[in-house]
């Protein structure tokens, strides 16, 4: 991943993974076809994780919270999504608009957020109400921007932004400022 989806050639990808060269296009027809499988497994993985959570049925702002620290913590512990992420953008999503299983787990995710909103709403803890899909992005983009940005952010900050202090500090930020979104008058 470190060198994209065209500098990663096959002979790279045997070297790294220690496999057989056959076995990569027997599997999987070529190097799009096993990118694809990657992309997959990893958006997958994330869709599991925010579906075997155990948060979406506390209070909605709990739930909320919880929502952005798992997101958040996510994020920081499996810096190659973000990689995998970039790489699938710069491609126009090609991959990604063709997976109807992740595809379908992420209107699944949209769906768990939007009866946390309602149930927010209904409880009167929410004064705002924001499309799901809208929120989610909200909540992604405050969550990877550190560590999308992580190496000229340092410098610019002059802090270390992978420093666990500093981690602890966004990610309360975070939750503090997708909270008040959703409380403000």
């Amino acid at each position: 991943m470190q060198h994209g989806f065209e500098g990663a050639s096959i002979s790279r990808i045997v070297d790294a993974a220690g496999c057989n060269v056959r076995m990569i296009y027997h599997y999987f027809g070529n190097k799009a076809g096993l990118y694809r499988v990657c992309i997959a497994q990893a958006y997958d993985k994330l869709r599991q994780a925010e579906a075997d959570a155990t948060f979406w049925e506390l209070p909605p702002d709990q739930a909320i919270a919880a929502l952005v620290r798992f997101t958040f913590d996510y994020m920081v512990e499996n810096p190659a999504f973000q990689g995998l992420m970039r790489i699938e953008n710069m491609a126009s999503a090609q991959q990604v608009r063709d997976l109807d299983a992740v595809n379908t787990r992420a209107r699944n995710l949209f769906a768990a957020i939007d009866l946390v909103l309602a149930r927010g709403a209904a409880s009167g803890v929410f004064t705002q109400r924001p499309d799901p899909g809208m929120l989610y992005l909200s909540i992604l983009g405050l969550a990877t921007i550190h560590v999308a940005n992580q190496h000229t952010m340092s410098v610019v900050l002059g802090r270390d932004l992978a420093e666990a202090g500093f981690l602890r500090a966004r990610r309360d930020e975070v939750q503090r400022v997708v909270l008040a979104s959703l409380m403000a008058p």
